[in-house]
């Protein structure tokens, strides 16, 4: 049955030496985007997305980290090419917020991805009314005052994924309705939407089918080769 995996990563402990050793595996077309990027945060996150999606693609594969090629496309997600001999062909979705990046990859289905740290400190119910639809800001504010921050964060990681999926998918396509009746929604046509909190941080995955399993794996070390490493042969 179809199935998931995300991997989660706290970019924030890439070393000097990861780095520089990092962007030597990146295309010409990746050093120049992360390049463009002004901060620090934004860099270490681009950079260490790219190799934990290498990392993943490789992993669901069954291939070398360095076989794994990903061409940047303007305003797109990147595109992934593996070697023509490969049998599995995985499908992605990359995320990051306040240095952690993720990765979802699946043999089965197209995924939509949002990761997003939480902030108490947020006005919700003001960026509810300004971003979320009359339906799903009504929804935002009916919720209790100690789960509305979590609540809020569940809403609009779910709204950013459920987006990604059918963008995959369909090119320009307009993000679905969330909350139906004062409910919120969890699949709809063309998707099925899962939430976690983990890490401080609000997770959303959404398939184009409905998924049997969604490991969620925290990969501790700062390298593929210590991901490798913890995860064994598993």
């Amino acid at each position: 049955m179809p199935s998931a995996v995300i991997f989660l990563h706290n970019a924030n402990q890439l070393a000097d030496e990861d780095r520089d050793r990092f962007l030597a595996c990146l295309s010409e077309a990746e050093l120049l985007r992360y390049q463009r990027f002004l901060r620090p945060l934004r860099q270490r996150e681009f950079l260490s997305g790219r190799i934990l999606l290498r990392f993943a693609m490789s992993r669901l594969a069954g291939i070398a980290p360095d076989a794994v090629h990903v061409i940047e496309r303007k305003n797109q997600a990147p595109l992934v090419q593996l070697p023509v001999t490969s049998t599995v062909h995985p499908r992605f979705s990359l995320s990051h917020s306040r240095g952690w990046v993720a990765c979802a990859a699946s043999v089965d289905s197209a995924l939509g991805l949002d990761i997003e740290a939480l902030d108490t400190e947020r006005d919700v119910d003001a960026i509810g009314r300004a971003a979320f639809s009359d339906a799903e800001s009504s929804w935002l504010s009916s919720r209790p005052v100690e789960n509305k921050v979590a609540d809020f964060y569940t809403l609009w990681s779910s709204k950013e994924a459920v987006f990604k999926l059918m963008s995959a998918q369909e090119g320009d396509a307009a993000s679905p309705e969330l909350v139906a009746g004062g409910v919120r929604l969890r699949s709809g046509p063309g998707w099925h939407a899962r939430t976690w909190s983990q890490q401080g941080l609000a997770i959303a995955l959404c398939s184009g089918d409905r998924l049997h399993s969604v490991a969620q794996i925290y990969l501790l070390g700062a390298t593929p080769s210590a991901w490798s490493e913890q995860l064994g042969n598993d």
